[in-house]
Formats: structure tokens, sequence, C-alpha cells
């Protein structure tokens, strides 16, 4: 989803739509008296807070060498099993401290619920099935190479470009993952700019780059639907799309996408 030149996540928004409608439903519900919002309020941001704690703990060493960025939350890093779990404690204390609020409450939760699902499904449902663009690209010493190499690899495409603040936070890590994630190729698809700008910047940024390639039309964006930048596509060995994540990661995130999308493929990775 694009508002003016900024590129916003659809899932987030989902959630954040749906704790909306569970409030207004709580609301209307109790005819205008605040408990049942205050007590919905609780139970995300509990949930929230618990799901971050969860996620830093699990990954804590990648957050060992800067523990500022665990309060980061702009990577979406969160461990989803911890904040249900959160959450659900603290509604059953607001269902067992008053009586009058068990109703509205319950019926609210189950309104969000049921639109966060149905949102969910229906972004899924629209997700079209797709591979790995047949694009050949240049390199930047007067040839091309195919996007794919065609050799059974599992493939991450990050689309990227100078100018973008997030892409040059999320690259230093990404860079890093080459050699973390040897049975992983990842591809660096810069989008519109010129060769030179391309190299000034990983020189000035000390960042050594295997797979970079220009796309100065925006051929791969067009191609795989990108709204916005950084964009990172995750492909399964034959091409497959598995996922697409819109903004950037951090090591502890990007380390989770990996491991998730390919198990078999990272036994090497270190820990």
């Amino acid at each position: 989803m694009n508002v003016g030149h900024f590129a916003l996540p659809l899932q987030p928004l989902i959630f954040i739509f749906s704790v909306g409608v569970a409030m207004c439903a709580g609301l209307w519900l109790e005819r205008g008296h605040a408990r049942v919002e205050s007590a919905i309020f609780c139970a995300v941001l509990a949930g929230l807070v618990v799901a971050r704690a969860g996620f830093v703990i699990r990954y804590l060493p990648d957050y060992s060498g800067d523990l500022m960025k665990a309060f980061d939350i702009r990577d979406r890093g969160f461990d989803a099993v911890s904040g249900l779990v959160a959450g659900a404690c603290a509604v059953v204390y607001f269902l067992m401290r008053s009586r009058s609020i068990r109703l509205p409450l319950l019926a609210a939760i189950a309104a969000g619920a049921v639109v966060w699902g149905t949102a969910s499904a229906a972004a899924e449902f629209a997700r079209p099935t797709a591979t790995l663009p047949a694009i050949s690209l240049p390199v930047g010493t007067g040839h091309t190479r195919p996007l794919s190499a065609g050799d059974g690899v599992p493939t991450v495409v990050n689309l990227w470009a100078t100018w973008c603040g997030p892409c040059q936070a999320e690259m230093p890590i990404l860079a890093q993952a080459q050699t973390d994630y040897p049975g992983v190729r990842l591809v660096f698809v810069n989008q519109g700019e010129a060769a030179r700008t391309v190299d000034d910047f990983l020189a000035t940024h000390h960042l050594d780059i295997t797979n970079s390639l220009l796309d100065p039309t925006h051929a791969v964006a067009a191609a795989v639907g990108a709204v916005g930048f950084p964009t990172t596509l995750f492909y399964d060995a034959q091409g497959h799309l598995l996922a697409a994540h819109l903004g950037p990661f951090s090591k502890a995130t990007f380390r989770q996408a990996v491991t998730s999308f390919y198990p078999a493929d990272i036994s090497g990775a270190p820990s």
C-alpha cells in the first residue's frame, strides 16, 4: 500500500484496523463506557510488549552488538505465540475482574478476530503465484546476467536504491548474510541508478556485494509488483516465490526469515 511517497506493509495495517474494529465494537456494545476500550488496549499492549521481548530473547545474540536495536520495532520482530499468551492472560484478567464487561469484551474480540482473519485470508488469496522473473540485467561491466542462475539454489532478491534510508540501514546486514548463509544466494538489484552511483555507495560504506545487478528501468520491480523499497523476495530452489517483505530487516528478523523458509539449506549457518 502506498501513502504519498511512503510504502506501508500490509499486515501491520490489517492488525491496526482489526484492533480499531474491536475497540469500536466494544464501545458500541457497552454504550459509550470506556472499560472495554481500555481492556482491549491493555491486552494488545501486553501482547505486543511480551511478543517483542520474546523475540529479542530468542534472537538475543543478534542484538548483542547494539541492545538499543531491541527497542526498534520497525524490523517487525515479534514472537506470535508469547504475544498471544500474554494478550489472552490480560483478557482473562479483565473478564474475571468485572462481570458486566464480559459479553461486550468477548464480542469485541470476536469482531476484531473476524476482521483480522478475513482480511489476512483475502490478502493471501490475492497474492499471485509467482516465479523468479526471467530477466537479464546489467552487472556494471558491460555485460548482462540473468536474475536466475538456474542451478537449483534458493534465491533471495533484494530491490534497493542508494537514496533509500531503510535500504542503507539493512545493506550491511544483507552483505554479511552472504557469508552467514552460503546455501542461499542473495541477489541485490539496484533500482534506477547508474553503475558509478552504486559503486561509489558500496565503496563508501565498505560493502562487498557478490551478486550486484542494475535495473535502470525498474523492470524487476514492475514484474514482481513492488510498491516500495527495500523489497526482499524469497524464492525456493525451483524459483517459486515463498514470500515478499517490504521494509528493512534487522539481523534477527532476517535470520528468522531464512530459518523459516530454508531450514534445510542453512545447516552450516552461525547460530
